[in-house]
């Protein structure tokens, strides 16, 4: 029986480890596992210790429930160092490589893999009737044939998002867009702002509800926002554009600061040092590039002493630095975001075996499924809890020991 995989990223990669049966490997690049170098900024962040269904979403319910607490994110460790990868970790969770380098990742699934490959191959059409790939190279036969081609992000890897046109009129492909990426704000800091990078807590509110918080990196930009902060947001972020929701997120700068211990500070400076602008004052506080910026949205002018200053004022500042709002009205960089929203109905595939409910011998697994996981390793953890579920069971189905109570 023929097994053709149709996606060298990482669930084919994944598959291709845990697959005891012969397997073909269609891949349109020249090389396998190239959006798998580009992950967590090349060290590849695979998993997070910290993984809770929450940290999923899909437009199908909790699909994604069972093949993430079958084959959670010590199953993946222990998978990893079986190959000979050690690992190691954040106090965030993120997990990562020992040697921080993706590239030891895609090496050793590569070396440790029996599949064979088919590079530089482009399919174009699917004849699911006659099982029959039509490619750039040749009509390639297939007895069973899964799909892992991934979403539409990060197309120079080669995840462009063309096999949803090719399979959408036979099975049904949810809205798509983008996440894991930065945004555009109504009301951006100035171009003086720009690139300015700080820790920072982000809170995002949608429709005046408060949705999710993140401490890290925030970056400042002419456009609005970035940051993994806002990475840490962004699932919900574009989720909310799609329904053309009220979306804020508020920036707390100093969040080890109450705003009674800021106001004593600030009262106590304005005491000891009357001859001070305010401008100067908040150079102890704040990167110099955003001062101004804030001063601006309290309407206080850069060179007022800070003598001259009212409590009100003192106050208005506070409340501006504890909670720099901005309005997100759109994402700002489709083509370099790292997942995808949206994919194959997942109600009509199996949740256990990843086989499509309406087409026999098609199996479907990663980031091609309407699953996306937040920032943080949960996307490659479901690339391998998915490729893993679907390989246990095909090879369960190749010794005759499948029975349908496993299901």
């Amino acid at each position: 029986m023929r097994t053709v995989l149709l996606g060298g990223g990482v669930a084919g990669l994944f598959f291709a480890n845990l697959f005891d049966g012969e397997l073909l490997i269609i891949e349109k690049n020249d090389s396998a596992g190239r959006k798998l170098l580009a992950t967590g900024n090349g060290r590849c962040n695979f998993t997070n210790l910290n993984l809770k269904l929450n940290n999923y979403h899909s437009t199908g319910g909790e699909f994604y429930k069972y093949a993430l607490e079958k084959y959670d994110n010590q199953d993946l460790i222990s998978f990893l160092n079986g190959l000979g990868i050690l690992t190691t970790h954040l106090p965030s969770g993120r997990c990562y490589p020992q040697t921080l380098s993706s590239k030891t990742i895609r090496d050793i699934l590569l070396l440790n893999s029996k599949a064979k490959f088919m590079y530089e191959t482009e399919v174009i059409d699917i004849d699911f009737e006659n099982r029959l790939l039509i490619t750039n190279k040749a009509k390639i036969p297939f007895d069973r044939l899964i799909i892992a081609t991934g979403g539409m992000s990060l197309k120079g890897s080669g995840s462009d998002g063309k096999i949803f046109e090719i399979i959408k009129d036979k099975h049904k492909v949810t809205r798509l867009s983008y996440a894991i990426t930065n945004y555009k704000t109504e009301n951006p800091l100035s171009k003086k702002a720009k690139g300015v990078r700080v820790t920072a807590k982000a809170s995002l509110f949608v429709d005046g509800n408060l949705l999710k918080e993140s401490t890290d990196d925030i970056i400042f930009q002419s456009y609005g926002l970035t940051g993994t902060a806002i990475l840490d947001l962004s699932n919900h972020i574009s989720y909310a554009l799609f329904g053309k929701r009220d979306i804020w997120v508020s920036i707390d700068l100093l969040e080890d600061y109450s705003e009674g211990k800021l106001f004593e500070i600030i009262k106590n400076l304005s005491k000891n040092n009357p001859e001070r602008t305010i401008e100067e004052i908040l150079m102890g506080f704040l990167n110099k590039k955003l001062i101004e910026d804030i001063l601006k949205r309290v309407k206080l002018k850069s060179k007022t002493w800070v003598k001259n200053l009212r409590d009100d004022d003192i106050r208005k500042l506070i409340k501006t630095i504890k909670n720099l709002r901005f309005k997100i009205i759109a994402i700002n960089d489709e083509e370099n975001a790292q997942v995808t929203i949206g994919g194959v109905d997942t109600s009509l595939v199996d949740d256990k075996t990843f086989e499509s409910k309406i087409i026999p011998a098609l199996y479907f697994i990663g980031e091609v499924l309407d699953v996306d996981g937040d920032c943080g390793g949960y996307n490659i953890q479901w690339a391998y809890s998915s490729a893993k579920a679907c390989a246990k069971n095909l090879s369960r189905v190749k010794r005759g020991e499948f029975n349908v109570k496993d299901k």
